[in-house]
């Protein structure tokens, strides 16, 4: 009786272990299920997109070398520069890139000859407005040479494409850019903002500092 009982108390471990390693695989085997599953969907979609892409073809070929010709003309026609837009697993990639060393104010420019390709293709076929703002941010760090080379071809391409290009910069890096070859006086637009005298401020209202009348 006692071996009995022994064995009967082994085989009810055994048994349980048994239905856990049958739940487990059971589990495994619907999480396999889904991984495919996904697996398929993501080739899905990744060919839904490869062919929207196609359809879209004409405008991916005005895109990729308008792209290219706004960076030759920040940087010279020595400089690499390239749109690549893909379909990826999971969505649809769009890579910009200038070569460069990897500096900030390089990638500042990848961003600009980006936002000015959109504008001007989104305003030539109608689905975007007719103008492009950037703040003062854009030109951190970016070569005192390249804020003029940016700013000269941007009058032209917006007067071109009957747009109109809106940033709000520093007076000393406009100067800068004035001493580089670009004369900004025909595109400033008043209210100028300035601190040095009491009719300055913003739309002629005066803002206090804490702790100053």
């Amino acid at each position: 009786m006692e071996a009995l009982t022994t064995l009967q108390t082994a085989l009810g471990r055994d048994e349980a272990a048994l239905q856990a390693l049958r739940h487990r695989f059971e589990a495994a085997q619907t999480l396999e299920a889904s991984a495919r599953q996904i697996t398929a969907k993501s080739v899905e979609l990744q060919q839904a997109v490869d062919t929207d892409l196609q359809e879209r073809r004409q405008q991916t070929d005005e895109a990729i070398p308008l792209f290219s010709h706004y960076a030759q003309r920040l940087y010279g026609e020595g400089r690499e520069a390239y749109l690549a837009i893909e379909a990826g697993l999971n969505s649809l990639t769009v890579t910009p890139r200038i070569d460069s060393d990897g500096s900030r104010g390089i990638s500042n420019m990848v961003i600009f000859c980006f936002d000015l390709t959109l504008a001007v293709l989104a305003h030539r076929h109608g689905r975007g407005p007719d103008f492009l703002i950037h703040d003062s941010h854009l030109y951190d760090g970016v070569d005192d040479r390249q804020v003029a080379a940016a700013l000269k071809p941007t009058a032209e391409v917006t007067e071109e494409e009957n747009l109109q290009y809106i940033v709000t910069i520093n007076t000393d890096s406009l100067g800068i850019a004035a001493q580089r070859g670009f004369n900004p006086e025909p595109y400033i637009r008043s209210p100028r903002l300035t601190d040095e005298h009491e009719a300055g401020g913003l739309f002629g209202f005066r803002f206090k500092t804490a702790g100053k009348k």
